[in-house]
């Protein structure tokens, strides 16, 4: 294996524990205050926690499965292990989204005032200061590797950052006697957060169906193959990602006077191109002869 392959190695595997290790403290922390206030917010954050810490625990088996070299059984490799964790964590969030609209509409029938605000308060501080770190370390981690599940990680735990903030201004408020805020906040988050299960569903589904990759890659694709003289067009482009691994295939037009030398190392000259663009794809380039018509030299102008 590589240097750069181990590096990326860990780096996913630094950011899983990092998620599954910030989740763990949360969810501590924001038990207590939960039961301290009584706030239906507070239980959707610590929902929210929970669900995390069980999405991070399913990312660091993923990541680890898909770290796997390909095998006789699974040649193109582990990656899609990536999008099968992105599709359970879906469905764990979908599930406490349910359970939290449950709650806040139980709450917005029969307000109850919230006790001990300042300790809520004090922990959804102590909680925003995390995550931002463990954003910072996903983020350059997602930049560093493309890791799908990180990457829906990333987003679960970004949309966290607006609902703690929300969550402070509904205990901040709770002593002027606006008990309804709370549940309509706890609403708010719930909704918020089957949006993001939904969000997570369809990009996950999308790579275990090998959507195509954004036309703006095969554009670059395009405009490599265009560089080389020799190459006369292309077709067929077939574009996938699996993981961390992008897989290339293209049927390449060249003349069919070339020699066998002269054709493989343009297709090879092209290959390469493809893989510095974007590294550690998997580029499979098929030869199509074309018959291309006598080349009539260009006379020089007449002189005056």
């Amino acid at each position: 294996m590589s240097d750069g392959s181990n590096r990326e190695h860990r780096l996913l595997l630094i950011a899983a524990l990092s998620s599954v290790a910030t989740a763990l403290i949360l969810i501590a922390a924001k038990t207590v205050a939960w039961l301290m206030t009584g706030s239906v917010s507070m239980l959707a954050s610590l929902v929210d926690s929970v669900m995390d810490s069980l999405a991070s625990l399913i990312n660091f088996v993923a990541i680890r499965y898909s770290l796997v070299p390909a095998d006789e059984e699974h040649r193109f490799g582990h990656g899609k292990a990536e999008a099968l964790a992105g599709l359970g964590q879906a469905i764990f969030i979908a599930g406490s989204s349910i359970f939290l609209i449950h709650q806040s509409v139980l709450k917005l029938m029969d307000p109850t005032p919230i006790e001990a605000s300042m300790v809520g308060i004090g922990v959804m501080v102590v909680s925003i200061a995390l995550t931002f770190g463990l954003l910072m370390i996903q983020r350059y981690v997602v930049k560093q590797t493309g890791s799908t599940a990180i990457e829906a990680d990333s987003l679960h735990y970004l949309s966290d950052l607006a609902v703690n903030v929300g969550i402070i201004a509904v205990l901040a408020v709770s002593s002027f006697g606006w008990l309804w805020l709370d549940g309509a906040v706890g609403l708010l988050i719930a909704l918020f957060i089957l949006r993001s299960a939904w969000h997570i569903a369809s990009e996950s589904s999308q790579l275990l169906l090998d959507r195509e990759m954004p036309a703006d890659v095969r554009n670059r694709i395009g405009a490599i193959v265009a560089s080389h003289p020799d190459a006369l067009g292309f077709h067929d482009l077939r574009t996938r990602q699996s993981g961390r691994t992008c897989f290339i295939q293209l049927h390449l037009d060249m003349d069919q006077n070339l020699t066998l030398r002269v054709a493989h190392d343009l297709a090879d000259s092209i290959e390469s191109g493809i893989k510095q663009a974007f590294p550690g794809a998997d580029v499979i380039i098929h030869l199509d002869p074309v018959a291309v018509g006598p080349r009539v030299p260009v006379e020089p102008p007449p002189k005056h």
